[in-house]
């Protein structure tokens, strides 16, 4: 309060009339209390952890250059030594390179290693021909990926058919029913799809699958064309597939009615290229898409005829086409040496002529490559015709 004036005497009159202040305790219970300091707690350094951070990355950046210094010593200290050491080094590489030469061979391709020892030996093949089974027993299954369907087969070793079924020859339907649920689809690249639900029974004509009501084969379109094309490569050696409810009657499906007994023959088509999403490439029949004629469909292996096909023919490769009654001839131009395109692809065209004609009855000669005799195939005389494609490694024990 500026505007009062405090004298010495009213301020000493005021103090008077404060009450007094006892205190009551005695002497030595106001010296303990003052003797005991309460304990004060310590707040956290939160700068302790930048700290020793920025600490830690300057004793690093420390080390980094006197290693780096070191190195530099080092590296010219040894450069007599490893030119002195480079000889012996390089020999010992050659030498292992000419031991894994065989395995190379074996393995015909980085791609991969998708295509089976047994057919890549020598020569390089990515599909089955009858000198390839000898005793071993060609079991031949449909896969699928994003709604395509592809035809792989396997080579089964003879110990393993005869611990299964003794001295019979076991049909596609027991070799199904015998190793369809130990295949890992999911591990070669493909949906989990097999075994079919329903029971696989042999009839007069082929086979019956009967399905149970809650199947879901006829979900849409693009579910029964896969359950249909499975089918079809999966049992390609009998007559027809009937496919029945429960109780033994034609199975009705949403989309289409009545389902007609299956032909399993793939009939004018032609073979295509596909790539599974791991990269794996393999020979797929044009399912649902004939073709009026072998010329027109081995001419148009250039040409990608879906989203999901590819061509089998390497870009910058040109041909004619013409056929007979019983044979379609390609004659390359300018003699397409066959040494300067990729192994597999060369041979997956090859292999895709051969059975695209034999789907319209027909073989294929060739001309215009060179070599003339190349990787097994004699081009003097029609291609061989595989018995069937995609042969992949038995890994089953």
């Amino acid at each position: 309060m500026p505007n009062n004036k405090w004298t010495d005497e009213s301020i000493e009159d005021l103090l008077k009339d404060f009450p007094a202040i006892k205190d009551n305790r005695p002497k030595e219970e106001v010296y303990n209390r003052l003797a005991k300091k309460q304990k004060v707690q310590k707040r956290p350094k939160k700068w302790l952890p930048l700290l020793v951070a920025a600490l830690a990355f300057i004793t690093v950046g420390i080390l980094v250059a006197s290693i780096i210094s070191q190195l530099g010593i080092d590296t010219t200290q040894n450069q007599s030594d490893s030119s002195t050491e480079s000889t012996a080094t390089t020999e010992d590489q050659e030498n292992e390179e000419l031991e894994s030469l065989p395995d190379a061979e074996e393995s015909g391709t980085g791609e991969s290693g998708q295509f089976s020892i047994a057919q890549v030996e020598e020569p390089v093949r990515t599909a089955v021909y009858d000198e390839t089974i000898g005793n071993q027993t060609l079991m031949t299954i449909g896969l699928t990926e994003n709604a395509v369907v592809v035809p792989v087969s396997f080579l089964i070793p003879s110990d393993q058919v005869e611990a299964a079924f003794g001295d019979k020859t076991p049909s596609s339907l027991d070799l199904y029913k015998e190793y369809a649920d130990e295949i890992d689809e999911t591990q070669l690249g493909f949906d989990e799809y097999h075994p079919y639900v329903g029971t696989l029974e042999k009839t007069a004509q082929g086979i019956r699958h009967m399905l149970p009501q809650d199947h879901q084969y006829d979900m849409a379109s693009a579910s029964i064309g896969v359950y249909f094309n499975t089918l079809s490569e999966t049992f390609s050696d009998v007559s027809e597939i009937e496919v029945a409810n429960e109780d033994g009657s034609a199975a009705g499906f949403s989309e289409i009615g009545p389902v007609e007994p299956i032909i399993p023959a793939q009939e004018d088509i032609a073979y295509y290229s596909f790539t599974s999403s791991n990269g794996d490439v393999y020979l797929v029949p044009g399912y649902d898409m004939p073709l009026t004629s072998a010329s027109e469909a081995i001419g148009g292996l250039t040409e990608s005829p879906s989203d999901f096909y590819g061509p089998t023919v390497p870009k910058n490769v040109d041909y004619q086409v013409s056929e007979t009654q019983d044979l379609v001839q390609v004659e390359f131009e300018d003699a397409l040496d066959l040494n300067s395109l990729d192994t597999l692809e060369t041979i997956r065209m090859i292999e895709s002529f051969a059975l695209t004609a034999d789907t319209f009855g027909k073989k294929v000669e060739v001309i215009g490559l060179q070599p003339e005799s190349w990787n097994g195939f004699d081009f003097s005389q029609p291609l061989p015709v595989p018995v069937a494609p995609n042969l992949l490694e038995w890994s089953l024990e």
